[in-house]
């Protein structure tokens, strides 16, 4: 063995008996909660809205019995003006299922279903603070079609589903789409947005994998969704890939509230056709 070599090894037998391990205590700025509103305007369904309240992230977060109480921001007059009439929403608990949603503010009128129409979301918090927001109903783009195509794999046979649409090229459009296996309560084998900016024909596809076997049941939807929900939904994707990685920068909320209570959230308008294949 070389002398360049003995002293490599002892170098690295040094270093190896050393104990680097060291706890380091981080003082961390305390974090201000914040307002998160949710509410989605579905044509046909009343008006409902979420309102809670954010967590840090080193925050516990038991669902214990008082979850709710703690997490439910509760007192807040929530109205939503639209059409020349304002609807209050009263501070009431309401669930919906298939899939599950949970909401602490519902109204009684139903959500109309008329393309351009805008609504004005208001909220006065129990502290006195505010939130606001605009959004604008859009017109419904109809699933066209849903195409399913086989094959034969080992004596398997194994198909795909191709969903089609009509896409309006005269302005830009931005969509979700969502598929579901078995039922609406499942994880999503697909969810996620689209355009159409770089799109040269109004026909778009969506397509699946040769995964889907005789019996199976496929929920397909497609959502028309405006440009600040589109921010919106990516920019919390952005954001659990960074709380994810270690070595990815934080990602900020694109929210479209606003107000003196500086909230976070979505004020917008589902417009979607859904429908169920069961394959044969």
């Amino acid at each position: 063995m070389s002398l360049k070599h003995i002293f490599l090894f002892a170098a690295l037998a040094t270093l190896a008996a050393c104990n680097l391990e060291k706890e380091v205590d981080i003082e961390l700025p305390d974090y201000d909660g914040q307002p998160v509103v949710e509410c989605y305007l579905e044509p046909g369904k009343p008006f409902r809205l979420l309102l809670s309240n954010s967590y840090s992230f080193f925050d516990p977060f038991g669902l214990d019995s008082t979850f709710l109480q703690k997490t439910l921001l509760d007192g807040a007059l929530v109205t939503i003006a639209y059409n020349g009439q304002v609807d209050t929403l009263p501070n009431q608990l309401s669930f919906e299922l298939n899939p599950l949603k949970i909401f602490n503010y519902t109204g009684k009128n139903l959500v109309p279903a008329t393309p351009g129409l805008q609504y004005e979301l208001n909220i006065t918090l129990a502290n006195g603070k505010t939130v606001q927001a605009q959004t604008t109903m859009l017109p419904l783009v109809p699933i066209d079609s849903i195409k399913t195509e086989w094959i034969i794999d080992s004596g398997d046979s194994l198909a795909r589903i191709l969903t089609y649409i009509t896409d309006d090229t005269t302005q830009e459009n931005f969509y979700r789409r969502m598929l579901n296996y078995s039922s609406l309560d499942s994880l999503p084998e697909q969810d996620f947005l689209a355009s159409d900016r770089i799109s040269t024909t109004n026909l778009l596809a969506f397509g699946t994998g040769y995964d889907l076997m005789p019996g199976d049941t496929v929920y397909n939807a497609i959502f028309h969704i405006q440009k600040d929900y589109y921010d919106y939904i990516e920019s919390v994707q952005l954001a659990v890939f960074g709380n994810q990685n270690p070595f990815a920068q934080p990602s900020p909320i694109k929210s479209n509230v606003r107000g003196t209570a500086n909230p976070l959230g979505i004020f917008t308008c589902l417009v979607y056709d859904r429908r169920m294949t069961i394959l044969e």
